[in-house]
């Protein structure tokens, strides 16, 4: 954010003016008739990326990563989703990037969001739906070559990976059901109406879980201000007195 500073009234090209009845401007100098005032300019900037692709490699984003990085809170990151999705750790980029931009990041959902792209708009921390919007869910896809304990530790790491980063993008978005179906193998399709409907009862969901956390986080307070309280050390005239030695 950068600033201006901009007086109105300079010593060489203001000359004031004023009533000949006013006895307040009598002795006073023209320059000091009025109050000088400072005029700020704010610049924001905006950032607009289009996913109409594959999810590629990280380092594909590098650059946008890094853009995003240099933005405040006043600034705007606007990212059009319409893609089949890709490499995963190309969207776990941009959910980091998303996650640690301090500007606003706003997702449109504009057409096609499968696999991979689900995950960047479903973790978006705004997101617009289109109504020509599709979303596909399903488990990662992946291989590995090796010796046969190296294929099989690297396939337990990715399977925890990717477990653990799907329960949280869709949490509240599925059901516990449907989470599990998933992971056995089972595609969800969804058009327009359905994500809508999907999101807002997610919403929902998070609000009652922050108000729920809210009131045990005021509720822990108090009791840790009752405990304090009532193990308030005692005044110094109550201390045992210590006899000096000989």
């Amino acid at each position: 954010m950068t600033y201006k500073l901009i007086q109105n009234i300079t010593n060489r090209n203001i000359k004031p003016t004023c009533s000949d009845d006013d006895d307040d401007n009598e002795g006073m100098p023209k320059t000091l008739l009025y109050l000088p005032y400072f005029e700020a300019q704010r610049t924001s900037r905006k950032i607009t990326a289009y996913l109409d692709e594959n999810v590629k490699e990280p380092r594909y984003y590098r650059q946008l990563i890094q853009a995003m990085d240099s933005l405040s809170e006043d600034d705007i990151v606007e990212i059009s989703v319409n893609s089949y999705g890709g490499y995963l750790d190309g969207a776990i980029a941009l959910l980091n990037a998303m996650d640690n931009c301090e500007a606003q990041v706003h997702v449109k959902h504009e057409g096609m969001a499968a696999s991979a792209a689900s995950l960047i708009v479903l973790a978006a921390p705004s997101v617009f739906v289109s109504p020509n919007a599709t979303l596909m869910i399903h488990s990662a896809t992946f291989g590995s070559f090796g010796k046969q304990t190296d294929v099989l530790g690297h396939a337990a790491f990715v399977d925890q990976k990717v477990k653990m980063l799907m329960s949280k993008v869709y949490k509240d978005f599925l059901s516990s059901d449907e989470f599990a179906e998933v992971l056995m193998g089972r595609e969800l399709w969804m058009h327009y109406d359905e994500i809508v409907t999907r999101l807002e009862k997610r919403h929902a969901l998070q609000e009652k879980a922050h108000k729920q956390e809210e009131k045990e986080i005021k509720q822990a307070m108090k009791e840790l201000e009752q405990e304090s309280k009532q193990t308030k050390p005692r005044s110094s005239r109550n201390k045992p007195k210590v006899q000096p030695e000989g």
